[in-house]
């Protein structure tokens, strides 16, 4: 029991040490795109709404599109969507920039491909 005890104490300790220091986990937002028949009809999206309890620094970007665009979520508390950053070739880099606490999607343009996916990972 002496062991187990001093094992406990230990474990607590080193991870309070760790969030002293400012270790945070990694969140990842994505999204994809399929395009449907005609312009801009029928397209399917699909991706993960990521939820941030505080701000997070975006530190990378990694897919097969040319254009996306990170929205907020409608919520009780944000009753309107709206583009929040905007990124792809030609545009400015999002890389380091800061999303507040909130809702988010990201949506990737289809720029005349038929499949385009995005990945965004914070911290």
């Amino acid at each position: 029991m002496k062991k187990f005890l001093g094992v406990l104490v230990v474990a607590v300790f080193l991870f309070s040490s760790l969030s002293l220091y400012g270790v945070t986990e990694t969140k990842t937002l994505w999204g994809k795109q399929i395009a449907g028949s005609g312009h801009a009809r029928n397209a399917v999206l699909d991706g993960n709404t990521l939820v941030l309890s505080a701000p997070a620094t975006i530190t990378s970007v990694e897919g097969d599109t040319a254009y996306y665009c990170i929205w907020t979520v409608v919520t009780p508390q944000n009753r309107n969507a709206r583009s929040v950053l905007c990124g792809g070739t030609g545009r400015e880099d999002i890389v380091g920039k800061i999303l507040p606490a909130g809702s988010y999607r990201v949506i990737p343009g289809l720029n005349g491909k038929s499949v385009v996916y995005v990945t965004i990972e914070l911290q």
